[in-house]
């Protein structure tokens, strides 16, 4: 995957600070460009029942204020950062998959469903997370907007398919501290033969990385534990946390489909969910 001088995109859906800073920071990190994207469609099978024209235009005319008050927020933040807006027509999960194609990274805020489910467009986020061609960072909107602190963490399940999470884990801590936490989680059921075997592998994995990344220090911890419930609470400790694209013929903490949806809605700090074939910025 190609991702070459590609724009960082964040996609809102409404007043999103959070997640507006985090993404005009991640630019800022990367020399990038910021592209912010609205969608001011709705699903198809909503479309059906509730837009009129009328509608459409109100929905246009309301998608055009939630930018103005992006750009307005942007401005005041006082980057040096290019910054474009977009506003789309769009539904938004077709908005989001294909500014997929062109980001490097897509950012975009925590689902919060409501009215009603969003227009029967259902769990936004999470969707985009486990389809996008791209890292997909989700971040939670916070009420408190201090300054999120811990780190870069990885969490690895010791499967050799991990290397695009890898790979923009490292990436990720070369452009903060130069640290990178590494979690394991080995499910209690788990045989003492088995966790070794498991240890090992996520030595073996990282081993090579430390020629390619030499400042970045390592801190690997194993722990025995229910996988879903260190990941989560690794977010409330963390400054980003990079989990990977679910995949077949994986161990229990390759994060199955419904494992990677909890760890998404109950993260505490922004979440990367990243494809197997990421091979870098």
């Amino acid at each position: 995957m190609n991702t070459t001088n590609r724009p960082v995109v964040v996609g809102i859906g409404d007043k999103q600070p959070t997640a507006l800073r985090f993404a005009l920071q991640e630019a800022q990190r990367r020399g990038a460009e910021l592209r912010v994207v609205h969608s001011a469609g709705v699903p198809a099978q909503a479309a059906a029942f509730y837009v009129g024209a009328e509608m459409l235009e109100g929905l246009l005319e309301g998608g055009q204020k939630v930018l103005d008050d992006a750009q307005h927020f942007v401005e005041g933040e006082g980057s040096s950062v290019h910054v474009t807006y977009v506003l789309t027509p769009a539904a938004p999960i077709e908005a989001l998959e294909a500014a997929a194609h062109e980001a490097n990274p897509l950012i975009i805020g925590a689902d919060d469903i409501s009215w009603p489910d969003r227009l029967l467009g259902g769990a936004i986020a999470s969707h985009i997370a486990l389809h996008a061609p791209c890292p997909v960072i989700v971040v939670p909107e916070r009420t408190y907007p201090t300054p999120l602190a811990g780190g870069v963490l990885i969490a690895l399940d010791g499967d050799t398919s991990a290397r695009g999470p890898i790979q923009f884990a490292f990436e990720a801590a070369s452009e903060r501290d130069n640290v990178l936490h590494v979690l394991h989680a080995i499910p209690p059921a788990t045989t003492t033969e088995d966790a070794e075997g498991m240890r090992a592998n996520v030595g073996e994995i990282l081993a090579g990385w430390a020629d390619t990344y030499p400042d970045v220090h390592v801190y690997v911890t194993y722990s025995v534990d229910d996988p879903e419930e260190a990941c989560i609470r690794a977010t409330g400790q963390s400054e980003l946390v990079v989990i990977g694209r679910p995949h077949r013929h994986a161990l229990p903490f390759a994060l199955a489909r419904p494992l990677a949806a909890e760890v998404l809605k109950h993260a505490h700090c922004p979440v990367a969910v990243v494809p197997s074939d990421y091979r870098g910025a």
